[in-house]
């Protein structure tokens, strides 16, 4: 066997483990409750803030071997500072949410090396001072949170000098300001009930943050199930005849209505106004 042959085998075989390895570690972030869709700039976002809140350090672990993850949103996990070594190859990451986690100072060492990182959401977490000290190697950083941390003005002010391109959102002293009107309510809108076909509705895509209102106005009780960026169902839960549910979701979402039967009875396609989703009597 040729140098050449041998060559190519070796090459070939390296990148159909890679591309296993990678696979594999996907369907691992998913059993811990992940959302994983392809990112608008190439690359994977990877979430959890909808339906895999209980995620911790250790279930982040086959992240690892990912390399081209562009956007993740760990926000409202049980993820520590322990559980951000595992994203540090993260080389191509432009947007990390860690707000409302258990982070703390010595997860911004694992940081370091996201030269591409552009915003970095460290609300209501234990970050002070001197973590926000170590993001100054981070010279493609432009929105950073520190809202309800140990953060001070000093600290802000002094980071700024080193990046003066990056905005910090510090929050605001309640007490110094006006009392303002009230936001008026989200503009609402009647979902179209489409009756099913027997085939599974399109697949959403990853929009906006918005949200469903489900009211069911049949004699039984429903299931509800979201469909997943790739098509599949997942149960979300049961609305008992004449009861309701409000549901966190995205815009451009799909969400199905059966009978306990799982038989389908028809679906909801979200829009970026909060969506009123009316199951009629059939």
């Amino acid at each position: 066997m040729s140098p050449f042959v041998v060559l190519f085998l070796f090459i070939f075989s390296s990148m159909a483990w890679a591309l296993g390895k990678e696979s594999s570690a996907i369907n691992k972030l998913k059993e811990s409750g992940g959302i994983i869709s392809s990112a608008d700039s190439g690359g994977l976002r990877i979430e959890f803030h909808l339906r895999g809140r209980d995620l911790q350090d250790e279930g982040l672990e086959p992240a690892q071997s990912l390399k081209d993850v562009r956007l993740l949103n760990l926000r409202d996990t049980k993820i520590t500072s322990a559980g951000i070594k595992h994203i540090e190859g993260m080389k191509n990451l432009r947007r990390l949410h860690l707000e409302r986690t258990q982070v703390d100072d010595t997860c911004i060492d694992y940081l370091a090396g996201l030269q591409q990182l552009e915003y970095l959401n460290l609300y209501s977490t234990k970050i002070t001072d001197q973590g926000l000290q170590k993001l100054k190697g981070l010279k493609s950083l432009k929105q950073l949170f520190v809202w309800q941390t140990g953060v001070t003005d000093e600290g802000i002010q002094k980071l700024e000098k080193e990046l003066p391109a990056l905005r910090i959102i510090g929050g605001i002293d309640l007490d110094k300001i006006v009392p303002v009107k009230k936001a008026p309510p989200r503009p609402t809108e009647d979902l179209k009930w489409i009756p099913s076909t027997g085939e599974i509705p399109p697949r959403s895509i990853s929009g906006d943050n918005t949200t469903i209102i489900f009211q069911n106005q049949m004699k039984q009780k429903v299931k509800i199930f979201w469909v997943e960026y790739n098509g599949k169902l997942r149960l979300y839960g049961e609305i008992v005849a004449g009861g309701t549910r409000e549901q966190n979701t995205f815009s451009k979402a799909s969400w199905l209505v059966t009978d306990m039967e799982d038989t389908y009875l028809g679906y909801f396609r979200t829009s970026t106004k909060v969506g009123k989703a009316l199951i009629p009597k059939i």
